[in-house]
């Protein structure tokens, strides 16, 4: 009963992930798919691998239609609709997402949680700022610990910022593990 209920939720939670998603006006194929030059340019997002709708994704065919047997019909639905858009990336964007998913699904519970709060926060910066922030984001995962830690300091590196972009930056760039495959490394 109780993997039962673990099942069923899991398939309202990849079902309500879609659902936002289309009501925030993420283009259909853009779903899934990987953020691929964050920081690149305005309104880049980052790819959560965390979420219900991607660790869906990264169970086997088998887990992935028992999940389905127990959703109801609009449910399956969008979980159909996940895999078609998942299916239809190149193969390199896939391994991308399966590489991220397999760095960060090692970490205990409380850091995964802390990095996909950051990443959801990321994503719901103004597109203005998702550019500049993208960019340091990567410039302090590339970095050893030292430097980083120095940078972050850096009176600088506060004026350049609100508190909640130095915030994510500082969270992100210290909970990431340095293989994490960020876009852009």
């Amino acid at each position: 009963m109780a993997k039962f209920l673990s099942i069923a939720a899991l398939a309202s939670l990849v079902a309500v992930n879609v659902w936002a998603e289309e009501k925030a006006g993420v283009p259909k194929n853009a779903g899934s798919r990987p953020a691929a030059t964050v920081g690149a340019g305005q309104g880049h997002r980052l790819n959560n691998p965390l979420n219900p709708a991607q660790r869906f994704l990264q169970m086997t065919p088998e887990e992935q239609q028992r999940l389905m047997e127990r959703a109801n019909p609009q449910q399956q639905e969008r979980m159909r609709a996940a895999l078609e858009r998942y299916n239809s990336l190149p193969p390199m964007a896939r391994e991308r997402l399966f590489r991220q998913y397999e760095v960060l699904k090692g970490l205990p519970v409380g850091q995964q949680a802390l990095i996909s709060r950051q990443f959801r926060a990321f994503n719901e910066l103004p597109d203005e700022r998702r550019g500049p922030v993208g960019r340091e984001l990567l410039l302090l995962h590339r970095m050893a610990p030292e430097e980083r830690a120095a940078r972050l300091e850096n009176g600088e590196f506060g004026t350049l910022y609100s508190p909640n972009e130095r915030q994510i930056l500082k969270d992100l760039s210290l909970n990431l593990p340095s293989e994490y495959p960020l876009a852009g490394r």
